[in-house]
């Protein structure tokens, strides 16, 4: 007997394709050739609904099912933290940055800076194509996260909301790889130690995340957006602990002050992404990093000038 489904279609072959807009929800046509997205752990959530119960009151027992009232669309995806390769060239993943709730600017031949916004959002159209199977979602916005762990490669992990568009068969495009700096691991030779309060420490992780509250509305009008509406950062940091003259992360808890936390991972010039934060200390715990003391630091990234919570620079 024949098998039912003569080819099945494979999740492997995939392409995503990711492009800033230039109004929202305009579609911009990302291409392959200058567009492509070297993902890593992709999810697709190809149609995610609202509903409301119907509530019918019957004579049996049973459901009276739902109405979808909104549908939208959920992408979720990892990239490298690596510079472009050229200093002064923005990387590749900073068209997503765009779409997270920051602005790039960009110096010529020294770096790109993504740093926070609170007005003029921008959004982003991504294609996915699975195995011949085209998804193109608009007015993407979302969350961006970053792991920076010692004996790995460092992460951005990125999580949109976009407008749901119906998929449509088309054939998976060609894409040019090129652009995208391979990583480099985390360790003493490539990354600079963690700096806390102008204090260098070893460290063994640094996570941060934006923190955006996402927003889907939907409203007659038409008013369909997703929307950014406000954010609150989240950070930790787990670092060697040296004596206390050196470094008192419970004083400094204790006195609530904003201290500047950064460290810079990459070899050169050009493949080197600096990150900083505005932060309070708001705990430390002890921690171990192979059997020596360490301190956990859960940080509180906070506005000082405005819009400088985190800040990040492709140099």
């Amino acid at each position: 007997m024949a098998n039912l489904n003569a080819a099945p279609r494979r999740w492997k072959n995939k392409a995503i394709l990711i492009k800033p807009e230039a109004a929202y929800g305009v579609d911009t046509i990302p291409t392959g050739a200058a567009n492509w997205i070297e993902a890593r752990n992709v999810v697709l959530t190809p149609m995610d609904n609202d509903k409301v119960a119907r509530n019918i009151e019957l004579p049996y027992m049973g459901s009276s099912g739902d109405i979808i009232v909104s549908s939208w669309a959920k992408l979720t995806f990892d990239v490298a933290l690596a510079g472009s390769g050229v200093a002064g060239t923005p990387p590749k993943w900073g068209s997503l940055m765009l779409g997270c709730g920051t602005a790039q600017t960009t110096v010529a031949t020294t770096s790109a800076t993504y740093n926070l916004i609170s007005t003029g959002f921008g959004s982003v159209c991504a294609y996915i194509n699975i195995d011949g199977v085209q998804h193109a979602m608009l007015g993407g916005r979302g969350e961006v996260k970053a792991k920076i762990a010692a004996k790995g490669t460092p992460m951005l992990s990125f999580a949109f909301e976009l407008l749901y568009v119906a998929p449509a068969t088309q054939a998976a495009p060609a894409v040019t790889r090129t652009g995208w700096a391979i990583e480099e691991g985390v360790n003493s030779v490539n990354t600079l130690p963690a700096s806390v309060g102008g204090v260098a420490l070893p460290f063994s992780q640094f996570d941060w995340s934006f923190g955006n509250k996402i927003t889907r509305m939907d409203l007659p009008g038409p008013q369909r957006e997703i929307s950014i509406t406000d954010r609150a950062p989240q950070a930790s940091l787990t670092v060697l602990a040296p004596d206390l003259a050196t470094f008192n992360p419970f004083a400094i808890a204790s006195s609530s002050a904003v201290v500047p936390v950064t460290t810079t991972h990459g070899s050169v010039a050009g493949k080197q992404v600096m990150v900083t934060l505005q932060a309070r200390i708001i705990d430390a715990a002890y921690d171990k990093i192979d059997d020596m003391l360490a301190y956990k630091l859960t940080l509180q990234p906070v506005p000082v000038a405005g819009n400088d919570e985190i800040t990040l620079i492709s140099m």
